[in-house]
């Protein structure tokens, strides 16, 4: 057992002055002011310091870009064809990359990470922690979502892919809404599994999943606000759960987004604008999002931006508009609601992991310092 005692608790929703955090076996026990605690607790004492729960990034490609590697060494793309929901990240992540230590140290205890934007269907992503000593530790769901990416495709000289691939934004949500229609065909049994190969059969069973609302898919726009409606279009058309990744532009339709319920994890944020259609980022966008009633969370998208400046990104959010307990929820209770973890993560509750970030001062502080950060009730990380 654990008890981090005398610390401003954010567990984000609530604040406790002198708070303290029971946990044991790895799970919180106990939240709350004048807690008793247990003689054999192990006392961490977080006096001057603040508490929260461990940070989540929504959309991250940790371990599939080898830190230190450029993109010849990377996993993250693969150009065998633009529908290939069979391709799966844990088979592609290095646990072991040093990428995730560095991303620890900046309060990020969980993240999602999977397959990169090359395909219209790129494959499953998986929900990692980035703490433990076996694979089994860390992996908390290797079958977390199907990933889509809208925009135009483009192939390296000399792959050689099954298919071609779709050189337009229309084209690439014709290959998706095919395929979707396939796998719908093939739930409602007009499409018979034993006239199938047994690679399509793979890829049937894959999108029967997100058919039957069993798993979300994670569709990541490119820079143009057009694709939104593309997605929402998808989404209903289908019946699928889904969450709107990037979502540049999406601060446009913040009402819509809202009304149909549809999370945004949006980012990463101070990108530069390479290109006309990189006028529709905005650092300003996630409050906005949130203000309008949008589940929103903030995004590294690392290596695109590191994966230990999340709370150095939705510290920005804040700088441009965004409530601070907003942003906290945004990398927080958002992100793991939204990837489907919310049960066991992104807040400081009864029964939830033991994942916990001491600052030397307030979360959205640029110079408050990640001091510890605890996961499963283990000391990850001591500055």
């Amino acid at each position: 057992m654990k008890a981090v005692i005398g610390g401003t608790v954010l567990t984000p929703e609530r604040t406790i002055e002198e708070g303290t955090v029971l946990i044991q076996d790895g799970k919180i026990i106990s939240v709350g002011k004048g807690i008793k605690v247990p003689e054999e607790a192990e006392i961490i004492d977080a006096h001057g310091k603040y508490v929260t729960p461990g940070f989540v990034d929504g959309h991250s490609h940790l371990g599939m870009v080898p830190d230190g590697f450029d993109w010849e060494d990377s996993d993250v793309n693969d150009y065998y064809g633009p529908v290939t929901p069979h391709l799966r990240a844990i088979d592609g992540i290095n646990l072991y990359d040093s990428g995730f230590e560095e991303t620890l140290s900046g309060g990020v205890t969980t993240v999602y990470t999977g397959p990169g934007s090359s395909n219209s269907i790129g494959g499953i992503g998986a929900i990692v922690k980035t703490y433990g000593r076996t694979k089994e530790e860390m992996v908390i769901d290797d079958f977390a979502s199907v990933k889509m990416a809208l925009g135009p495709k483009r192939t390296p000289e000399g792959s050689k892919p099954k298919t071609p691939y779709p050189t337009t934004r229309m084209g690439t949500v014709a290959t998706i809404r095919a395929a979707l229609t396939r796998a719908r065909d093939y739930v409602d049994r007009r499409l018979e599994p034993d006239k199938l190969d047994n690679e399509e059969r793979m890829m049937m069973e894959i999108l029967s999943r997100l058919i039957r609302r069993e798993v979300p898919a994670h569709i990541h726009t490119s820079n143009m606000p057009d694709e939104l409606f593309a997605v929402i279009r998808i989404i209903d058309e289908f019946n699928i759960r889904a969450t709107m990744d990037h979502g540049f532009g999406s601060e446009l339709i913040a009402e819509k987004l809202a009304e149909k319920n549809i999370p945004v994890i949006y980012g990463p944020l101070m990108m530069a604008k390479k290109s006309s259609g990189a006028k529709y980022i905005s650092d300003k966008a996630p409050g906005i999002l949130s203000s309008k009633g949008v589940k929103t969370s903030i995004m590294t998208d690392h290596p695109v931006i590191p994966g230990k400046y999340l709370r150095l990104s939705a510290a920005v959010a804040v700088r441009n508009g965004m409530a601070p307990a907003e942003a906290l929820k945004a990398i927080t209770r958002n992100p793991a609601e939204a990837i489907g973890i919310g049960e066991r993560l992104g807040g400081l509750e009864q029964g939830k992991d033991g994942d916990l970030v001491l600052l030397s001062g307030l979360p959205m502080k640029i110079k408050s310092i990640v001091e510890m950060v605890i996961i499963n009730g283990e000391i990850a990380y001591h500055l």
